[in-house]
């Protein structure tokens, strides 16, 4: 949970009214914010932003002089590492889709009550790593040259929020103290760890161990080895993999996943940096490091629902890295689909010279739910089936329409072959008609899960928590066709 009166950011707040000014200020002071800066003149906030440690801006769009909308777009393209929360009387909801295309975090519209606003703030300070643009706007500015880069070399990225993580990953390294890693499945979590271990130079080996399928037995022999005689067909003493990783660092996957029993176990190593193998009473010395992932925000989900043991989770989380999600950096997308299709040419002994305009667009388009684990079995198989040394549309848009349960193209919504909406719908369908079918399709695509299903439509979980509930009071759906029964 975050500490708002821990953060030595500022928090800017831009309005032309100085009442509402005011107002926020007082919000943040009630919530323990100590660092709040106030501008009334959006001309003069990037020169404010030059000298200041922003964390998140609170943005007003109605001013005179520039609009809210200019400043939004300046901001993005200048620091797109701060969020920007929109905050505004306009209540028009294809302004707020404008706003949140242009790169806004949040849309709140006034009156604000204190609940929405700390909702919006927390929210915004956790994305994209607070830590690391804390220690980003510490000194280490993002567009310096990293030190270790040779580290990060199997990391193929150009998004800035990805280089701010590894200008953090080069301060953090030598500490010694444990890293949790959280991020979707199939995001790199683990490349993460070994840039970690890299960058450390110590001289002990990176082990890698994914935890969610051992019991508390298996966890404990895993980790910590067995003396002969420990239990039943234990003939030989065996070493555990925190010794195989002495000097060096062990890397534990899934961590969400482990039982009650096991956490009480690594709490323990970790906090007297002891351990016990089965069947022995001598205690051993833990010299490796402890980076722990998790595909889930465990303080969020987990600790709440008494999954996870909160001193545990803070333990673990001495630092912390939030890896975004490749639909929040689609400019990877060609790199990644450009060096996995030579990687994935070179080991089937093809020739594959160039990638497909349109393919790259409907890759960009797709929401990755399994991440660049999910983008390198598609490349791979376009790989397998081309023989004509460019990767076109065609060998992926079939295996995506099948996955999404519907037709996947690149071309123009409003009329595609045929398809409009009015056929779709049996109607020209409402604003509000095709909001509810993107929700419909946003919790398909995320399993349900209700915070991707929210990041896949660009707005907060809370928000989309408002509308679900409006749906469970309605009778009947806003949208009805043959086509969705």
């Amino acid at each position: 949970m975050i500490n708002f009166s821990q953060s030595e950011a500022d928090i800017i707040i831009v309005d032309d009214e100085q009442s509402e000014l005011d107002a926020y200020s007082f919000l943040l002071q009630a919530m323990g914010v100590k660092h709040i800066k106030t501008v009334n003149d959006s001309r003069v906030l990037m020169d404010v932003m030059a000298v200041s440690s922003h964390a998140v801006v609170f943005l007003d769009l109605n001013m005179p002089h520039k609009s809210g909308e200019e400043v939004l777009a300046e901001i993005k393209e200048v620091y797109p590492h701060v969020p920007v929360i929109i905050c505004t009387a306009n209540s028009d909801i294809s302004m707020a889709v404008k706003c949140l295309k242009l790169g806004a975090h949040d849309y709140l519209v006034k009156p604000i009550n204190m609940n929405s606003f700390g909702s919006a703030l927390r929210n915004a300070l956790e994305i994209g790593s607070l830590r690391n643009e804390i220690m980003t706007l510490k000194g280490i500015p993002t567009a310096a040259q990293l030190k270790f880069s040779h580290c990060f070399s199997s990391i193929i990225t150009c998004d800035a929020v990805m280089h701010g993580i590894f200008h953090y990953i080069e301060a953090i390294a030598g500490s010694g103290q444990p890293v949790l890693v959280l991020g979707e499945t199939g995001s790199g979590k683990e490349l993460i760890a070994k840039a970690i271990h890299d960058v450390s130079q110590v001289s002990g080996e990176f082990v890698a161990v994914d935890v969610a399928g051992l019991d508390d037995t298996l966890f404990s022999d895993t980790l910590f080895g067995h003396d002969k005689g420990a239990f039943t067909g234990a003939e030989t003493h065996r070493s555990g993999l925190i010794e195989r990783a002495a000097h060096g660092t062990i890397f534990l996957d899934e961590i969400g996943d482990l039982s009650r029993v096991s956490q009480i176990k690594l709490l323990r190593l970790l906090q007297e940096g002891i351990y016990y193998p089965l069947g022995c009473d001598t205690p051993r010395k833990c010299q490796a490091r402890i980076i722990t992932a998790a595909n889930r925000e465990l303080n969020q989900f987990a600790v709440k629902n008494d999954e996870f043991r909160m001193d545990l989770y803070y333990r673990l989380s001495t630092h912390l890295i939030r890896i975004p999600p490749l639909r929040e950096r689609k400019g990877d997308i060609p790199l990644l689909a450009d060096h996995l299709k030579n990687q994935a040419a070179e080991s089937m002994g093809k020739e594959i010279l160039t990638v497909e305009k349109e393919l790259l667009t409907l890759l960009e388009n797709h929401p990755f739910p399994g991440n660049v684990r999910e983008l390198k079995t598609y490349v791979y198989d376009a790989v397998a089936q081309c023989y004509t040394g460019q990767l076109t549309e065609d060998a992926v848009k079939e295996r995506l329409s099948s996955e999404r349960g519907g037709e996947v193209t690149t071309s123009s919504p409003a009329s595609r072959d045929g398809f409009t909406l009015a056929s779709f719908f049996g109607h020209f369908p409402s604003l509000a008609e095709l909001t509810e079918y993107a929700i419909d399709g946003a919790l398909e695509t995320a399993n349900y899960n209700q915070s991707k299903a929210a990041g896949l439509l660009g707005i907060s979980k809370q928000a989309l928590n408002k509308r679900l509930q409006k749906r469970k009071n309605r009778a009947v759906p806003l949208y009805s066709s043959g086509r969705m029964d």
